[in-house]
C-alpha cells in the first residue's frame, strides 16, 4: 500500500519567500528541498488510495487564509520549521474524516508548519531567520510519498 497524507501546499509567492531562506551548509542539517515544502495536514501512512480519496472527496471545505511566520523555530528536539497559522479549522475537520483511515491521529492538537530542515545532535545555534509570507490555501491535496523521498498529488480538493 502506498504512503500517503493530506497537504497543503503553499502558493507560488509564498514558495519564492520560503526558497529564499538561507541554508547554510552546517554539519548534520539536512535541509527540504524548497519544491517539497508543505503542511501536513494529516499522516496518514501506508494506506488506500482510494479509500482516502472517498473521505476527503465528500468535504466541504473552506478556503483559508495562512499566515507563514514571524520566523524559523525549532519543533521538538531534531526539527526546523516554519509556522503557518489559520490552518486549525481545516485540519480538524480533515481529522475527524479520515480518523478511520490508515495510522490513528496524533493525540495532540495540530501544529501548522512546513519543515525546513531535520538536524542530528545539537540544533544549528542561532538560526532562526525572518519568514513574512502569507497565502490563502485553495485546495488541499492527497499525497504519495514514493522512495526516494518524492512527493506526487493523487488527487486534490478545492477548498469553497
Amino acid at each position: 500500500m502506498p504512503r500517503l497524507f493530506v497537504a497543503v501546499w503553499p502558493s507560488s509567492e509564498a514558495s519564492e519567500v520560503l526558497a529564499g531562506l538561507p541554508r547554510p551548509d552546517l554539519p548534520g542539517v539536512r535541509w527540504t528541498a524548497p519544491e517539497r515544502l508543505h503542511v501536513t495536514m494529516r499522516f496518514l501512512g501506508d494506506c488506500d488510495e482510494g479509500e482516502a480519496a472517498a473521505a476527503l472527496s465528500g468535504l466541504r471545505l473552506s478556503r483559508t487564509e495562512v499566515v507563514l511566520g514571524p520566523a524559523v523555530e525549532r519543533l521538538g528536539r531534531a526539527v526546523l520549521v516554519v509556522p503557518a497559522r489559520g490552518l486549525d479549522e481545516l485540519a480538524a475537520e480533515i481529522i475527524s474524516a479520515t480518523r478511520h483511515i490508515g495510522q490513528a491521529p496524533p493525540d495532540r492538537p495540530f501544529t501548522g508548519h512546513l519543515t525546513v530542515a531535520r538536524y542530528g545532535g545539537r540544533p544549528p545555534d542561532g538560526y532562526a531567520p525572518p519568514v513574512h509570507a502569507a497565502f490563502t490555501a485553495t485546495e488541499v491535496a492527497l499525497v504519495r510519498s514514493d522512495p526516494p523521498g518524492t512527493y506526487r498529488n493523487v488527487a486534490t480538493f478545492a477548498l469553497h
